[in-house]
């Protein structure tokens, strides 16, 4: 008889479905080089356009027997020495354990791209970010933000969340692989790493203390730094301070809208050009 499913899986006990689990922390994802992506519309634009990072398709066994994305798997052309892609039916219950999003859509598992080390010795290309945002939901909004916004990389700081965790992933909205990702150093050192480099480009960073962007006028080369919530950028002369004009009575925005209006800004000057 024919069955839509290359495998089933109906017991918690499977050791691959334990493995799976483990995808739904950061941990795991480092550890394995793999991570889930949740929602129709993001796993049909990553099996369009990064065909060569899909490795398997779960489904609900009582729910997707007919989902359309299967019919799009099958149709996928073989990538030449990868892996077969395979489609695994879950029992319910345990699909809903990897449903985290709950959106009861099929969940694709994903490779996770390589992230290589970033040459701050250079200058950058572009608007260049240096996050160390520790919540993965901040991460993925803003990857979604530098995505919309035509910024050229994200460098990962060593404080950052990953952003191939599932809460990450969730806020990208498809946007976690269309943005070059590099790794950098941690948040404490990045003062004396800009300082010894003494490039003729600027790091910015946002603060309550800068200079307003409204008056500010951005080079077409630069790099930004978003740090954590709560505990601000290092205090130091490394960085070029910027500041969002604001009502006197809001103290401080979440570092993801905040970054987003930066964002935004540099776009619009872009533009103007």
């Amino acid at each position: 008889m024919y069955s839509p499913f290359d495998k089933t899986v109906a017991s918690a006990t499977n050791p691959l479905f334990r493995e799976w689990l483990e995808l739904l922390t950061s941990k795991g994802i480092r550890k394995q080089g793999l991570f889930l992506i949740s929602g129709e519309k993001a796993i049909a634009e990553t099996l369009t356009r990064f065909p060569g990072l899909a490795r398997s398709l779960f489904v609900c066994s009582e729910r997707h027997a007919t989902h359309p994305l299967i019919a799009k798997t099958k149709a996928m052309p073989q990538i030449p020495n990868a892996e077969r892609f395979t489609v695994i039916a879950l029992a319910k219950q345990l699909f809903d354990a990897l449903d985290v999003a709950g959106t009861h859509q099929p969940i694709l598992l994903t490779r996770t791209p390589e992230v290589r080390e970033a040459d701050l010795s250079q200058e950058p290309q572009g608007l260049e970010i240096l996050c160390a945002l520790g919540d993965p939901s901040n991460v993925g909004a803003l990857l979604r933000s530098v995505a919309a916004f035509g910024a050229a990389k994200v460098i990962l700081l060593r404080e950052c969340a990953s952003p191939f965790h599932p809460k990450a992933v969730r806020a990208a909205s498809a946007s976690t692989l269309l943005t070059k990702l590099e790794r950098g150093p941690s948040i404490k050192d990045l003062p004396a790493v800009v300082q010894a480099h003494a490039l003729k480009t600027p790091t910015l960073a946002l603060d309550m203390f800068g200079k307003s962007l409204a008056e500010f006028k951005w080079p077409k080369n630069a790099r930004l730094l978003i740090g954590e919530e709560g505990q601000g950028v290092p205090n130091s002369k490394a960085f070029e301070l910027l500041s969002i004009p604001m009502e006197r009575e809001v103290e401080s925005l979440n570092a993801t809208v905040a970054a987003s209006i930066a964002l935004y800004s540099y776009k619009a000057a872009s533009q103007k050009v």
